[in-house]
Parts: structure tokens; sequence; C-alpha cells
């Protein structure tokens, strides 16, 4: 829930406490950039009934209104959609986005909350917490609202994090209680509330009934407060985002936070870490977690945010960098940022601690660039937006002075259903490999290795100005050439153009369910990556779709790729070609649907393979 998420220019600088006048306002800067629904939440805090989404096509009005924005607007659109998904967790009414806190209860259940708007583009709009549950993060039990918007204390609210008393730090409440922190908008100013839950999280209520933090002023950025306790300072340290920079505060109540430090994230302290182009736009949503490599026997500290890689050819995103806590807990970079997730949507996150070696993270699959934009199935105008990626395991791998974080989807694998495999092959020149209609909810594995007639020089058509750039590889049994997969729907087109020698790759989307020009190209734009397998002599793509969503990545590369999709299709027409002569193994699941009563196929029995067959891909739409 941000007013400036996808700030595309460099972020003023802004420090938590600090009064410095700006000659743009929050708001403004919002509605610049295309967050119009966001700007006029800040602008409107102070109510309780914000009134959106004027230019939408109508959908079901209720008799004797006028306006589809009006409270008696009935509620089709804002509890199913054609774009629901299976089996990711998605809400069950309205719009939601960011991850908080990710915790285990004593339950034996995962437990964690996210923001939602439940009246999304309705009167009384605005986030609030939310509850989940979860015992192997593929069945999710909804809790329900732990801290309501608009209480008399706070208005809507955005991210924040919870924490444990088991320490007793709050000496008034008991040792099971959580705390939360969080920020909340108060007239455009961004402010810090805590709140406490005696019942596992399901309910909190005001620890005080006015901010423990503000900012001066609606023009500077101090949100998203990450909470921890140390115990051996017994005190409170608070991680705050504000701009281009991550503060951080100590408190020994839990009420009057001062300021000890910043970890710099500007333009030059960006360029010292060999970030060349530097700016990394508005920095949201910090976490700090630890992880030891097992090999080496360093343990090394994490620190997360969300940012906007737009200099570096990439969208907003979920970073993290690995350093070091200096003597007053400011974390100290000792590498540049890198992205957790190389896909466009995987933003808002959240990490949990799982050991020493291991961290758990979710996502909110969505960007600002788009998914608040009006968005339509087949029906009209869609109210119900947004889902949760399937969870990561991360792991630190490398040496010290090089450390990276190893990726790995957990994969819904217990649902798998109607396993169907093969074999097919190409010999030439933008051969199809394989053409096949599935369930659009898909697990598909396809491996590839060198085919038979190839000379090793790539064989690429001398046209393909990407595939040029990138290059092809000189072959000595590894594979070359261009791999292509394209997920094709009725209403929407998702392309991968894998370059098998580099391991260099091209994403492109297309869709028309967004019905606003400036989330189109937002959501069209190409987005290239790498996976690091560079000159393999097998290579295995791992593609698991949903209604929504389409994760990928290629195996042993620790790297993965998350994005939204908007198609109302419920078949995926896949198709794989190649460049040069490969030979392909496939295979396919349907993936049920977890809260389905009974399972039947949805996918036609047999696909059918097309070997050394010209792509007819282009009739297809």
């Amino acid at each position: 829930m941000r007013t400036a998420a996808m700030r595309m220019g460099r972020p003023a600088t802004a420090a938590a406490l600090a009064g410095t006048a700006r000659p743009e306002t929050a708001m403004a800067r919002a509605r610049r950039h295309g967050m119009r629904w966001l700007a006029l939440v800040v602008a409107a805090a102070a109510s309780t009934a914000l009134v959106i989404g004027a230019g939408w096509p109508r959908r079901a009005v209720a008799a004797g209104s006028g306006d589809p924005r009006s409270a008696t607007t009935a509620v089709s659109g804002m509890t199913t959609s054609q774009f629901d998904q299976a089996y990711h967790y998605q809400t069950s009414q309205g719009f939601m986005n960011d991850v908080q806190t990710i915790w285990k209860g004593g339950d034996g259940y995962y437990h964690f909350l996210y923001l939602r708007n439940a009246r999304y583009r309705h009167d009384g709009d605005g986030t609030e917490w939310y509850h989940v549950k979860t015992r192997d993060f593929v069945h999710y039990t909804d809790v329900g609202v732990s801290i309501p918007k608009f209480n008399g204390v706070w208005q809507w609210m955005a991210t924040g994090s919870v924490i444990t008393n088991e320490s007793g730090f709050f000496a008034d409440l008991p040792r099971t209680a959580l705390v939360a922190y969080f920020t909340s908008y108060i007239d455009g100013v961004q402010r810090q509330f805590v709140a406490y839950s005696r019942d596992e999280g399901r309910t909190f209520l005001p620890y005080r009934d006015t901010a423990v933090m503000s900012a001066p002023d609606a023009e500077t950025n101090a949100r998203d407060p990450y909470v921890t306790y140390d115990a051996r300072s017994k005190t409170l340290v608070m991680y705050l985002a504000e701009g281009d920079r991550i503060g951080t505060y100590e408190s020994a109540d839990g009420v009057g936070f001062h300021h000890v430090g910043a970890t710099m994230l500007d333009d030059g302290a960006l360029a010292d870490l060999g970030l060349e182009d530097g700016d990394l736009g508005l920095i949201e949503c910090p976490n700090l977690k630890t992880l030891r490599d097992p090999r080496t026997g360093e343990t090394k500290s994490i620190l997360f945010f969300g940012a906007n890689g737009y200099r570096y050819g990439q969208t907003t995103g979920t970073y993290y960098m690995v350093g070091h806590l200096d003597g007053h807990h400011v974390f100290v970079p000792e590498q540049r940022p890198s992205r957790v997730d190389d896909g466009s949507d995987y933003y808002g996150a959240n990490v949990m601690q799982n050991g020493d070696t291991l961290l758990t993270s979710l996502a909110w699959m969505g960007n600002w660039g788009y998914s608040d934009k009006p968005i339509s199935d087949d029906h009209g105008p869609v109210y119900k937006l947004g889902s949760l990626s399937l969870a990561h395991h991360l792991t630190l791998a490398g040496k010290p002075g090089d450390y990276s974080l190893v990726n790995t989807i957990i994969e819904p694998k217990a649902l798998y259903q109607g396993a169907v495999a093969g074999i097919s092959s190409s010999t030439g020149r933008r051969h199809t490999i394989l053409d096949v209609s599935r369930s659009t909810r898909q697990n598909t594995v396809l491996t590839f290795t060198p085919g038979e007639g190839g000379d090793g020089d790539g064989g690429g058509d001398a046209g393909d100005g990407w595939s040029r750039v990138h290059g092809h590889g000189d072959g000595g049994g590894a594979l070359s050439g261009t791999i292509t997969v394209r997920l094709l729907h009725r209403d929407a087109t998702e392309t991968i153009r894998y370059v098998a020698a580099t391991g260099a790759y091209e994403v492109t989307r297309e869709t028309s369910r967004i019905g606003d020009s400036g989330g189109s190209r937002e959501y069209e734009k190409s987005i290239a990556a790498s996976s690091g397998v560079v000159a393999s002599q097998r290579l295995t793509f791992h593609i698991v779709q949903d209604q929504s969503s389409v994760e990928f990545y290629v195996e042993s590369s620790g790297r993965s790729y998350s994005m939204a999709r908007y198609t109302a299709d419920d078949h995926t027409r896949i198709q794989v070609s190649s460049d040069t002569p490969t030979r392909l193994t496939y295979e396919f699941n349907d993936i049920r649907d977890p809260h389905a009563a009974s399972w039947a196929p949805v996918s036609s029995p047999m696909p059918f393979a097309v070997p050394s067959l010209s792509s007819s891909s282009s009739s297809f739409r």
C-alpha cells in the first residue's frame, strides 16, 4: 500500500524525523506516476468513505443506484472473478498486497498477515491487516481481520511487523502476547503505531492511542517499520524505510525511539558497492535476518527491502544485501544489492527465520505499474485482485565477500495429478518441438539436450537481434541456440526466450484485460534476466502455472522468476521451439484445487508432439 511505489526518478532523500521541505508533495508524486488510487487515499485518509474508480465499465448495480462506485454497488467482482487462483493463496474479497510477519505458532501452524482492502474501489476503501494460517504453504485457512482500519486511533494501515513478547520486554503484557508496529497515514503524514494481541494474533488492540513516531510532514518518507528485540542490549530496534535510506532506531520501552544511524541506498552509496547507475527508487518494506553458510561456517546479516530496478531494465522487486551490523544495530552492506526473484511480480515480500541456515519467504504477486489499474474479465470490472507467490526457501552460498541467496520454489507436488510424459526433437532452424493444449493450472517440466545433426554453430536466425547480442555459443557438445517457450491463451500470451550458451533470457507478456494504456505498457515491458547456467549439456525448465500466475526456474540455477498474468482462459497452449537441433523430454501435470472435493482431469489426455514442423503460432491468439 504505497504512495509512490512506482517512482521512476531519483527519490528525494528523506530522514524520518527531519523536516526538510520538498518542492513536490508525496501526493503529487503519486499522482504523477500513475498512483491515482493511492494518492486519493492519502488525500482522504481522515475520511472513512473514499470513492474511487471513475471511468470503469459498469458491473451489476443495485436498483436505484446510478453510480457503480457507491456503497450500494453489488459485490459482484469483489468476491469472485475468472482470475481466481486454485492453489495459491488469494484474498476472499477485494484487493491484497504486502505480506506482513510470518511466524510459527504454538498450534503447529505458520501464521502471517497481509494488507487487504475488502472494499477495493468502493466506499470504505483502504487496507487493514488480515490473518491467515497454514501447515504447509499449500493449504491455507483464513483467520480474519486482525487489525481493523479506521478505528478512531489510526486510519487505513500500511506495512509493518510483529514481534513476540516472550522476552518479557513489555512488562504489562503476558509473554505470549504479540506486538505489532505499522504505518498509518494521518492527514497524509506517515506515522508509526503500536498494537498488541493476547489471542495469538486473531485480534489486536491499540497499545497507545497516539502514534509512537511521526514524520514531520507529508513530504517525508517514514514507513514500514521492521522491529526486532536485541537481548544483549535489552532494546527494541526499528528499521524504517526513509526514501533512499533505511533509518535505525532504538527504544528502551517500545514507545520512545531515538535515531542511531542509517543504511544509505542513495546514488553514492550504491556506486561504492559497484552499481554504476545507482538509484533503486523508493525504498520500502525493510526486513533483517541472519543466515549461516554451512560450508564456510560464516554467519551474515541479510537486509531485505523493496525497490525499483528501472535503471537496470527491471521492475519493482524484493532486493537483499549481505553484510553485518555495527555496534548500534545499523546494517553495514558488504555487497551490492541483488534481487531475491528476477520476475516482475515478487514484491511486498516477508521472510521468516527457519533456524540458522534457512529462510522462508512469501511475496505479493503484483506490481503497482498495473495491478491497481482497471482490469476486467469476461463479465466486467474485477475488484478481487492479487495473490501470494508460492513459498520460497532461501539459503546462503558462496564464499566470504561473494555470497548469494540460493532461491528454491516450494512446488505443490502433492497436488500434481495426471502425469503425461514424452520425447520430441527438432532438426532445423526455428522448428516447433512441441505444441500442446493443457489446463492453465499446470506444472511443466522441459528438459533439453543437443539434437542430432547440429554443427554447434547455433544456427540462429541472423535477423534475431536479441539473440545476436546475447550470443549462441560454439557448441562443443553443449546446448546452443535460442529456446522459446510460449504460453498462449485467447486473451493473453507469455513468452520466454532463452539463450542456451549464456543462460540469458527474456520474458515478454501481453494481455487484453488491462483497461489502462499506461498499465498495459508497464505490463508488456520485456524483462531480461540470467539463470547463470552457462553452456550446459542438459537444461531443465520448471514452469508452474496457476490461473493468474507463472513461476519459472532453471534447474540447479538457484534463481527464480515470478510474474502475474491476466487471463480468463482455463487452458494454455504450450509451444516450445528451438533454432538448433534439440531433443526435448517433457512432462506435464495438472495441478488440482486443494479445496476441491474431488478431482477429474481437465487437460487433453495426451499432448501432440510436432517434431520438424515450422511454428504456426502467428495465427493463434
